[in-house]
């Protein structure tokens, strides 16, 4: 159907129309819950095909063993392929993808192939007649290449893929594929710091980037609030890469009361001690606020560039305190996040 020349109204629409445009509100809603904050960017999309997702019959209910599919490029050539692997004891899924590196990146890297593997960090289930969209974050690379930089994927515009019907499950064992589609997107950490409120942009020039991963600890006071209780956090070069030391909250303070170490371990392995300098910003509902620090001390490795004065905690994904209160005052909370840390000199 299709108005033109005229003011849309549900007047002039029916009922199924209505229901569409409901449905497409609904769906586009959902998907956009599906993308990872401010400092990570599409690097590339696949569509699925051949998908099948698999099932066993056990005791009269189908239940869900994982997927496999290929992926094709928009202009329909091979990208790779792709796995997931469900665990319906501890009710969590592993997600796998298999992906072709160009003929110059092959050459450059020494890899035909980069191999991810990542968890899912939200779910949503758009369609009573499709499987769950999802955005995963990578926990595990192997190999180089085009994907060296990609950290969430997202499964979004799923189709089919729920199990057969609970009639047909009557063996023990047996097992079934299910045809489903959807869309890949590979999202990467981009390299230079997004774009901040002006109370978060220091007045220094940015020299580094890493890759945060960790806790953020809260605890329940007696005024009924969740309150935070610091953080600690592993320092990679890209999610899923190589560990290269620690950040967080620490015990013994530096000579400026700085309880915040950044220690990283490597040749040429540097630390600081800093503090928040601004009031946290949330600038996206993905995750927690977004902060400032001014570093008090340092010491290690001198980067070339000059010493380091500031580094901003920023593109995070997760962190956030219960909406719930605790049953308990004192009651303890560790909320996962990821997040990217921007050093400035």
């Amino acid at each position: 159907m299709c108005i033109t020349h005229g003011e849309l109204t549900t007047s002039n629409m029916s009922k199924p129309a209505i229901l569409w445009c409901i449905f497409a509100v609904l769906w586009s809603v959902a998907s956009a819950y599906l993308v990872p904050p401010p400092g990570y960017s599409v690097g590339f999309t696949g569509r699925i095909t051949a998908g099948s997702q698999r099932y066993i019959c056990n005791r009269g209910s189908w239940i869900k063993i994982g997927a496999f599919a290929s992926i094709l490029t928009p202009d329909g050539h091979q990208l790779g392929s792709y796995t997931s692997k469900c665990d319906s004891l501890k009710r969590t899924s592993t997600y796998a993808w298999k992906l072709l590196n160009s003929p110059g990146t092959t050459t450059e890297s020494g890899h035909s192939s980069s191999g991810l593997q990542g968890i899912a960090v939200m779910t949503v289930q758009v369609s009573t007649s499709a499987v769950s969209e999802y955005l995963a974050i990578v926990k595990k690379r192997i190999g180089g290449g085009d994907a060296s930089l990609v950290v969430f994927v997202s499964l979004t515009g799923t189709k089919g893929g729920l199990p057969p019907r609970k009639a047909l499950c009557t063996s023990n064992g047996a097992t079934s594929g299910v045809p489903f589609q959807g869309t890949f997107t590979f999202f990467t950490q981009d390299q230079v710091p997004p774009r901040v409120p002006a109370s978060l942009k220091p007045l220094a020039n940015f020299v580094q980037v890493f890759f945060l991963e960790g806790m953020m600890q809260y605890r329940f006071d007696n005024n009924g609030r969740w309150t935070s209780q610091g953080h600690y956090s592993t320092i990679y070069d890209v999610a899923g890469g190589t560990s290269l030391g620690k950040f967080g909250t620490v015990r013994q303070s530096d000579r400026f009361g700085s309880n915040l170490m950044f220690k990283l371990i490597n040749p040429n392995g540097f630390w600081f001690y800093a503090e928040q300098c601004a009031k946290p910003v949330r600038v996206s509902l993905m995750g927690a606020p977004w902060q400032l620090l001014q570093i008090t001390s340092s010491g290690g490795y001198k980067n070339p560039m000059g010493t380091y004065r500031f580094a901003l905690i920023a593109s995070v994904m997760g962190g956030q305190p219960p909406k719930l209160a605790a049953r308990a005052y004192g009651m303890t909370y560790g909320a996962a996040f990821s997040a990217q840390c921007y050093l400035y000199v």
